[in-house]
């Protein structure tokens, strides 16, 4: 894949260009009918029912299909590219994501511009933002991927190497206290992601999200308070911003709102909405004065 091909023309995309998928032949899943003048007719094929991408393999696909078209994933409908991927089957190594991430990270780059660009980094719920999120002068680039965990995170922050990014929201750790680490390996892997992405990208504002609630017995609820209290602390010794989502995803004892969830760790689309409102406030208030969290 030639990297100088994908460049994109990112400072004339169109506010979430719209895209629709060529439809299949005419011929394919359609029956012959005879005219009153005895013509032989095809119709045309009913019309693809729109859908979007619930597998990895399937993300995958869609984003590598919109890649090789010179468009940026995140500001395409989420059914974009459906005759592409909907039959995907096979998952995407670890290799192949990080391989992904870079040439959307590269080919970004190069049609930067004066664009905004925000990046999101982080495991699956990251992943799985819905495009859309950043729109008009803003280029979003999604950096997670499904399953990560710290310390991987902390050997691939160099993918953005080029980019120019001015804002970085940091979602992580949930994956390393399922695998049974401890909140103080967490929070090391951590304090080494925000030095690091505080010093290759010493013009972006970094933003890092507390550590969401779960409702499943693979993880415990305490030990995620007690990485967010530390996390807190951490952000701000390194001039991080640091966003505690924790209690709004929350019921009353501290668990995952069964209505933000599909089970119990991901979200489901109302958890995502909420996400991406807090998402975009945050990025519209450092957009109009990237201060304004030192004075809280």
């Amino acid at each position: 894949m030639n990297p100088l091909s994908l460049a994109l023309a990112l400072g004339t995309l169109p506010l979430l260009a719209q895209l629709t998928p060529p439809s299949l032949p005419h011929l394919l899943n359609s029956e012959v009918v005879v005219s009153e003048s005895g013509t032989a007719v095809t119709p045309p094929a009913p019309p693809r029912a729109r859908r979007v991408p619930n597998t990895t393999a399937q993300l995958y696909q869609q984003r590598l299909a919109a890649l090789e078209a010179g468009q940026l994933y995140t500001r395409l409908p989420r059914h974009s590219f459906q005759e592409l991927w909907e039959t995907a089957r096979q998952n995407p190594t670890y290799e192949q994501w990080t391989a992904l991430l870079w040439e959307e990270a590269k080919a970004t780059a190069a049609g930067q511009a004066d664009n905004r660009l925000c990046v999101t980094i982080g495991d699956s719920l990251t992943q799985w933002l819905p495009p859309g999120i950043f729109v008009g002068d803003r280029l979003w680039l999604n950096q997670g991927i499904s399953g990560d965990n710290t310390a991987r995170i902390r050997q691939r922050l160099g993918l953005l190497e080029g980019t120019r990014p001015s804002t970085i929201f940091l979602m992580a750790g949930v994956n390393d206290l399922i695998a049974g680490r401890s909140v103080e390996e967490v929070l090391f892997n951590q304090q080494d992601i925000i030095y690091q992405l505080r010093s290759r990208y010493p013009q972006a504002q970094v933003v890092v999200q507390s550590i969401l609630p779960t409702n499943h017995q693979a993880v415990n609820n305490e030990d995620i308070r007690a990485v967010n209290r530390e996390l807190a602390q951490i952000a701000r010794r390194e001039g991080a911003v640091f966003l505690d989502l924790y209690p709004h995803f929350s019921d009353e004892v501290g668990r995952m709102q069964p209505e933000f969830s599909t089970d119990g760790i991901h979200l489901s689309d109302r958890g995502y909405a909420l996400w991406q409102t807090f998402l975009q406030q945050v990025e519209d208030q450092l957009a109009r004065d990237p201060s304004v969290f030192n004075r809280i």
